[in-house]
This record gives C-alpha cells, sequence and structure tokens, in this order.
C-alpha cells in the first residue's frame, strides 16, 4: 500500500485579508476627500468670481456725476434803516447828581 502524502494548500490568513480590505477603504476614502476638496475650492472660486463681478458691476452704475447747482426762493429784502447813533451808557445816577 501507498503512503499517502499530504499535500500543503496555499492559505490566507484572515488579517492579510482584512488589511487588504482597509487598504482599499482608505483609498476609496482619500479619493472621497480629494473630491470633495476640489468641490470646495470649485465653489470658492465660483463665489470669489460672483463678488468681483459684484463689485466691478456696483463701481460701473455707480458713476460720479456733478449735482447741479440747486435754486431756493430768494431771501425776504430788509428795510434799509438808519445806523444807531452810539450813547454812552449810563450806569449810576449818583455820580451826575453830584457832579452838579
Amino acid at each position: 500500500m501507498a503512503v499517502s502524502v499530504t499535500e500543503a494548500k496555499p492559505f490566507r490568513l484572515q488579517s492579510d485579508i482584512r488589511a487588504e480590505k482597509r487598504a482599499e477603504f482608505d483609498r476609496h476614502v482619500q479619493e472621497l476627500e480629494v473630491q470633495v476638496e476640489r468641490q470646495k475650492q470649485q465653489r470658492e472660486n465660483e463665489r470669489q468670481e460672483m463678488e468681483e463681478r459684484a463689485a466691478r458691476e456696483a463701481r460701473a452704475t455707480t458713476v460720479h456725476a456733478a449735482n447741479p447747482i440747486r435754486h431756493y426762493k430768494p431771501l425776504p429784502q430788509l428795510e434799509i434803516l438808519p445806523l444807531t447813533m452810539p450813547q454812552s451808557p449810563v450806569f449810576s445816577d449818583r455820580l451826575s447828581k453830584s457832579s452838579h
């Protein structure tokens, strides 16, 4: 009778399989993060471009123009009165009475 020799079959450890799946998952997550970052950068560029466009439009619409001279109602003419004659103030009667 022949003696049967067992053959060694190739094997894979569960930890190796788990490590491969984890590496694939990490690559997928990194791709998603890069994609999200690109979209965020694109939105930021669009927002900045929109703000610049709005500022350009605002500058174009706000043209500085001179205001016309305003015409008001004429001032009323005052009567021309003669100038008042200056007089010395009389502060006290006492001095004037004693000098007489």
